[in-house]
């Protein structure tokens, strides 16, 4: 039989060809996952830092397209006896007015675009809407689409879609949110024509006009229309029935309207988010109802919504905490470079503003790089030994220390810590979030 050939170690641990080959695998493989990690950070680094700078870049680019599109039009003939020119030279110089921001030129060269156009054609018309849009000359811009004939065409489909969208966020721009809900109806009626839809123009275009109805019904609110306020509100929750902005806005209208209906509003919202809902509106409701009960003769309900005004009170100060309750402050904040990370350690101190003492209260402390959540601090606000009484003048003091490694101070100033308090923690209430300090640094 063959003997399998042994190699000694300079301890004579003798080892196998077999243990040889898992420890070179061993390796290889720890390599592999270095360079892995290594690369995926730099990656997301790289990524984020381009994320940041895209907002500049727009802005940036935009003065650049400007200045290179005036030096065009100041170097050549390009507007000279624009008449006899061809469409597209006409749709080109219009795009170059429309970039130098001088739209009246802008209109002039799309108008002689579309004289020049085939019928099928209407980017020079969306061209021209837009231009006119951008002047205020919204009613020539409808008269356009007035006069273009629908026929089952994909591309007039698409062009009407486009240009009752760019109508309506000018409307909507100028605080005329009822007109640009009417022109965000007709893109939604045009883009249910296509067979095929995308789901994110869809939402793109309900959202528009769910933000528009809500938009229309708070300015009714203030004028004291509170019926026709309602209805928008209605036809909003239609499209959007789990919004909670939208039950609340109609829980507080109907607390006057039909307090009962506003109750059952309420009551929907209080399973999930009481703490950003405002009891005495509740308790306003309920009282109200509770009467209306009485003279409709019916007692037991009467005696239900006045019941529930005592149970609720007892709900809140067992669960619940309003921002309000407790005034925040950041203390001191130190960010102290060892060797090449930044740790994060912060103190708060934590007043208690309302008029119950807190036995319990517990804060959660989230680092967020740009919103995004990385690293959740939990730690013990008050206790039974260390309460936070009303009308105290001494507030609780908290030191957090954060374990994010961090590496550059640019990557820093991106940082935020958003502060969530809490007695129940089904019940987080954000009551902070602050960037952290430049002076820091």
């Amino acid at each position: 039989m063959i003997k399998e050939k042994i190699k000694k170690t300079k301890y004579n641990f003798k080892k196998t060809k077999a243990q040889i080959c898992i420890e070179y695998l061993r390796t290889v493989l720890c390599s592999v996952l270095l360079a892995v990690v290594v690369t995926t950070f730099l990656s997301i680094n790289a990524r984020n830092e381009m994320i940041e700078n895209l907002s500049t870049q727009k802005q940036e680019q935009s003065l650049l397209d400007k200045k290179i599109a005036l030096e065009i039009i100041a170097q050549t003939d390009l507007l000279k006896d624009l008449k006899n020119k061809s469409y597209s030279v006409c749709l080109h110089a219009g795009e170059l007015c429309e970039m130098a921001g001088d739209y009246v030129e802008a209109e002039y060269a799309y108008n002689l675009a579309i004289q020049k156009s085939k019928s099928t054609k209407y980017y020079a018309y969306y061209k021209l809407i837009c231009v006119l849009t951008a002047q205020g000359k919204i009613s020539e811009a409808l008269d356009i689409l007035d006069g273009i004939k629908d026929v089952t065409d994909k591309s007039l489909i698409k062009f009407k879609t486009r240009a009752y969208i760019t109508i309506g966020d000018k409307y909507y721009s100028i605080g005329k949110p009822l007109s640009a809900a009417k022109s965000y109806e007709q893109a939604e009626f045009y883009y249910n024509k296509f067979s095929k839809k995308d789901k994110v123009i869809v939402e793109s275009i309900e959202n528009r006009i769910v933000n528009s109805y809500i938009q229309t019904a708070d300015i009714m609110v203030q004028s004291g229309l509170n019926t026709e306020a309602l209805r928008y509100l209605k036809k909003a929750e239609k499209i959007l029935p789990e919004s909670i902005n939208i039950k609340y806005k109609l829980a507080i209208i109907l607390s006057d309207l039909d307090p009962e209906k506003s109750i059952a509003y309420i009551e929907e919202l209080l399973k999930i988010q009481p703490q950003y809902l405002d009891y005495s509106l509740y308790n306003k409701a309920l009282m109200k109802s509770a009467n209306i009960a009485d003279l409709d003769g019916r007692p037991t309900k009467a005696k239900y919504y006045r019941y529930k005004i005592h149970s609720i009170d007892l709900f809140i100060n067992r669960k619940v905490v309003y921002k309000n309750d407790i005034d925040v402050a950041l203390k001191s904040f130190s960010v102290k470079k060892v060797l090449f990370k930044y740790p994060l350690k912060a103190t708060y101190t934590f007043l208690n503003n309302s008029n119950i003492d807190i036995p319990k209260l517990k804060g959660d402390f989230v680092l967020c790089q740009n919103d995004k959540p990385l690293e959740t601090i939990t730690l013990t606000i008050a206790e039974k030994n260390n309460p936070m009484l009303s009308y105290t003048i001494e507030p609780n003091e908290v030191e957090v220390d954060f374990k994010r490694k961090i590496y550059t101070q640019k990557e820093l100033a991106s940082y935020t810590i958003k502060i969530y308090l809490y007695k129940d923690e089904k019940y987080k209430t954000l009551v902070s979030e602050n960037r952290i300090p430049k002076k820091s640094f």
